[in-house]
């Protein structure tokens, strides 16, 4: 995740001395990855990469804080010049209100927040406020909707304004989608939704707010509007991100929402929303805040087992004592009552829940780049024998030398045989295959030009339907020719399994126009692979080998069977030439026990010479 932060707006949160090179640095060094230093007239904006689990750092007053908490450790003094979102804020909060009726489900939202601004005026917002959010790479529309998108970037809470004379009978239903509803929302992209997502009805029953991503055009607020309702709420972060993932509408709502905020600082941002939007719209602020909050707002606190210095210097492998611990927790807004007990601020805890998470906000601020480096100490492990990597290679390696070439394909394809992606992304590439031999039918004919004879194999998954749930994936084997030779193909296969050790296992060769080929599961190759020989002793008896002649039309396999049924001194039978109905075959005349003479092989001649 990414986020521009001009410096300007930054030092209206942040006192410090440091430059913005030196904030880009120290910050990069110790906190979130300052990626670029932009130039902006006489201004600098930092674009800032926050990782996933640090959403409370996808704002001005996150960089803020993490800055007033680093800079001293490079020797610049650094303090945070405010927090409106640390202090509870004094409004007069109610359940109920006369004008909203409000019905959800507390699962879907653990905190509801809303009041009504009477008489306000829509209106272009002022031009150092529009400036603000140009630079932060955001759009001014109007004066209402700038306050919900600046306090949004400042603060890291998204907030909403509905035109409140369009919401039907002044209610609203907050519930799970039903399969098949939709809903225009304000970028006038209308989403049939799959079900289970996060939803707002009025009194008709129409959708007006697809929650924690966009709302609805239907209740959107335009020049005319002349009330509105403010809201600030926090939902479920699981349907938000299946809602924003299944329609391929990603906000940067969605993506705070998605990773979890607090309850806490749902209300002071209501506050601060309300008053901006007084002082840039006019209007008056309805009496009564309605506020509804299903989850506890108890201070996270974590209890340790070893001493905190003593936990950190264990793991870090540099010794920290009891003071710079601290230090460090102080200037994160951690507060230590006990070297084993630590109070965490409420923007941080569904982020820091293990001892572990506290040692690594004290190495970071010592900096990794202080850690000295330290090679493993003690003996490495065996490494675990991977009998599926080991059989699989044998695979590839025996192939290779067949004179098969490995080749890789798109697990995506065309619309066709497979399974059709909700949100695909190019229109090329649609579905999941569920087999491989369409992808090297398409190989083969791709390349028909370059080769007269195209040899090709690959290991490659495939994914298979199962209702309800996630696709299966299999792992197959291909091997694949152009070669109309029906025999080099069951060849290569068969002498691929006696490599593997598999015996009594015909491959099933399969045909498409201009291609022969074998799919199977590889787990039904690796379940019967073995590297076990059998030893038999060179015999002293010499063989007798003879070539005989043969008509035949039906399958290769029934004629070798019919022959070997016929005495057990036939040990082995292997094709030497084939014209037209006729084959050669070499029969080899063995036993184990005595020398053959031709008065054993003369019978079996005859009864030979009869089977076709």
């Amino acid at each position: 995740m990414n986020i521009l932060i001009p410096d300007s707006w930054l030092r209206e949160y942040l006192d410090t001395d440091a430059t913005p090179q030196q904030i880009q640095e120290d910050l990069s060094l110790c906190g979130p990855s300052v990626e670029r230093l932009i130039s902006a007239g006489s201004d600098f904006i930092y674009d800032i990469e926050v990782t996933t689990n640090r959403v409370d750092c996808m704002s001005i007053l996150g960089i803020a804080r993490e800055a007033a908490a680093i800079l001293p450790e490079f020797g610049h003094p650094a303090k945070l010049i405010s927090d409106p979102l640390s202090t509870p804020p004094k409004l007069a909060t109610v359940t109920q209100v006369d004008y909203l009726s409000v019905k959800l489900d507390p699962y879907l939202c653990p905190r509801f927040s809303a009041v009504l601004i009477r008489g306000v005026t829509v209106k272009p917002s002022p031009p150092d406020l529009a400036a603000k959010l140009t630079k932060a790479g955001l759009r001014p529309i109007n004066n209402l909707i700038d306050v919900t998108n600046l306090l949004m970037h400042e603060l890291g809470q998204p907030l909403h304004v509905f035109d409140y004379d369009k919401i039907s009978g002044r209610q609203m239903v907050l519930r799970a989608s039903r399969p098949g509803e939709t809903l225009t929302t304000l970028d006038h992209k209308t989403h049939t939704l799959p079900g289970g997502d996060i939803v707002i009805a009025d009194g008709s029953g129409e959708l007006i707010d697809l929650c924690g991503i966009m709302g609805g055009l239907n209740s959107s607020v335009t020049d005319t509007t002349r009330n509105v309702l403010l809201f600030v709420q926090t939902y479920a972060k699981n349907p938000i991100r299946a809602t924003s993932m299944a329609l391929g509408h990603r906000t940067a709502a969605a993506v705070l929402f998605e990773k979890g905020l607090p309850t806490e600082q749902v209300l002071p941002v209501l506050k601060i929303a309300s008053r901006l939007i007084t002082r840039l719209a006019g209007g008056k602020i309805a009496a009564s805040v309605l506020d509804r909050l299903f989850a506890p707002e108890t201070p996270a606190t974590l209890t340790l087992t070893t001493p905190l210095h003593t936990l950190a210097s264990r793991l870090m492998g540099v010794p920290v004592n009891s003071s710079q611990t601290a230090d460090i927790l102080k200037r994160l807004n951690f507060h230590l009552s006990s070297q084993t007990s630590v109070r965490i601020p409420f923007y941080r805890k569904f982020d820091i829940t293990i001892p572990e998470d506290l040692v690594e906000e004290i190495a970071r601020l010592v900096g990794y780049h202080n850690l000295p480096p330290v090679l493993m100490a003690g003996e490495l492990p065996s490494p675990r024998p991977d009998r599926t990597f080991y059989w699989e290679n044998r695979i590839k390696t025996a192939l290779k030398y067949f004179g098969f070439t490995e080749v890789y394909s798109y697990s995506l394809i065309p619309d066709g045989p497979g399974l059709r992606l909700k949100n695909p992304l190019s229109e090329e590439w649609v579905c999941l295959r569920t087999e491989l031999n369409s992808s090297h039918h398409r190989l083969l004919y791709q390349n028909s030009g370059r080769a007269d004879v195209l040899n090709f194999f690959e290991i490659a998954h495939v994914y298979l339907p199962r209702p309800g749930r996630l696709p299966e994936e299999q792992m197959r084997l291909i091997v694949s020719t152009n070669n109309s030779d029906y025999s080099f193909i069951k060849g290569v296969c068969e002498t691929l399994l006696l490599d593997l050790g598999i015996t009594n296992f015909p491959p099933a060769i399969q045909s498409l126009p201009d291609m022969l080929y074998w799919e199977i599961p590889t787990s039904e190759i690796l379940s019967r692979a073995t590297d076990k020989k059998t030893y038999r002793p060179i015999s002293k008896f010499t063989p007798i080998i003879e070539d005989i002649n043969l008509p035949h039309t039906g399958k290769y396999s029934d004629l070798i069977n019919k022959i070997k049924s016929v005495s057990p001194l036939i040990s082995t039978v292997s094709l030497v030439d084939n014209y037209q109905n006729k084959l050669t075959l070499r029969l080899t005349f063995h036993s184990p026990d005595r020398q053959l003479s031709n008065a054993d092989v003369a019978p079996l001649r005859s009864k030979l010479q009869s089977i076709s």
